[in-house]
């Protein structure tokens, strides 16, 4: 099964017609067996009052193809409510969205949307964390099965293999005032072109469902397009699609996942 992975369009009225033009190309030429968006399709707080507009700009890219969705921190940023946004999907009659955590069942693969939320509502981390219920909603509908992940959000556990300095260092980015890299030893491909933003508390979501999956796909990050293992699952994180983000610091793109190999390949828009 091939899956075409667009992360973060961050949709909105002004700078998006050339990322629609772009992903058109790619949707109407490229082969793949399912679309799969990863978060922040619209960037909400441009658009307090029209956010369907803009969602359905992006979809109907979708010609008919079948396609599956997770919520990014943006998606809801406005006046459009997280149940109103799956109304919207839900009309689409190619859409395999159902709800904000689900399973997909399809061409012999498990697939597994979670809803990795937008801000913590507490102290000690910026973003929301994976809650218990999700993990034990996962645990169940994995139970037995080597399942791929998708959520816009990537797991914490990813900063186990970065290291931080405060000075700049060989093959490190700098991100704010410190500098970043892959920690020795650590095998990856793709690059690393921030720090990653996972939430700074763990709730343990790759302990417990780790026996079971065989990938963790990501969004959020939008330079970042590195690929590597992390206890066992292999990571892999896609970079922004939407010439509206990071266009400017690195060129949008997409990938294709062969769920068979777990390899991909990256399109530059």
């Amino acid at each position: 099964m091939k899956i075409l992975l667009i992360a973060d369009v961050h949709n909105k009225p002004h700078g998006s017609r050339s990322t629609l033009l772009k992903i058109k190309k790619v949707t109407e030429n490229a082969e793949y067996d399912l679309i799969v968006f990863l978060g922040d399709t619209v960037h909400g707080p441009s658009t307090p009052n029209n956010y369907e507009k803009y969602l359905r700009q992006v979809l109907d890219l979708t010609n008919g193809r079948p396609f599956a969705t997770v919520f990014g921190n943006h998606d809801d940023e406005c006046k459009t409510t997280k149940n109103e946004i799956l109304s919207v999907l839900k009309s689409y009659p190619n859409c395999k969205t159902d709800g904000r955590d689900y399973i997909l069942n399809m061409h012999g693969e498990t697939l597994l949307f979670l809803d990795s939320g937008s801000y913590y509502d507490g102290d000690g981390s910026f973003y929301d964390v994976l809650k218990p219920e999700q993990i034990a909603f996962a645990k169940s509908q994995i139970s037995g099965k080597k399942a791929i992940l998708f959520q816009h959000i990537i797991l914490p556990d990813i900063m186990d293999l970065i290291d931080e300095y405060d000075v700049k260092m060989p093959n490190s980015v700098k991100d704010g005032k410190k500098y970043y890299k892959f920690k020795t030893g650590i095998e990856y491909t793709g690059k690393l072109g921030e720090c990653p933003c996972p939430p700074l508390i763990n709730t343990g979501a790759l302990d417990e469902l780790k026996d079971n999956l065989k990938a963790c796909v990501f969004g959020h990050d939008h330079k970042n397009s590195f690929e590597t293992y992390v206890k066992g699952v292999k990571f892999i994180q896609c970079a922004g699609s939407g010439s509206n983000s990071y266009d400017k610091f690195c060129k949008s793109s997409v990938k294709i996942l062969d769920t068979a190999t777990l390899e991909t390949r990256q399109i530059f828009l």
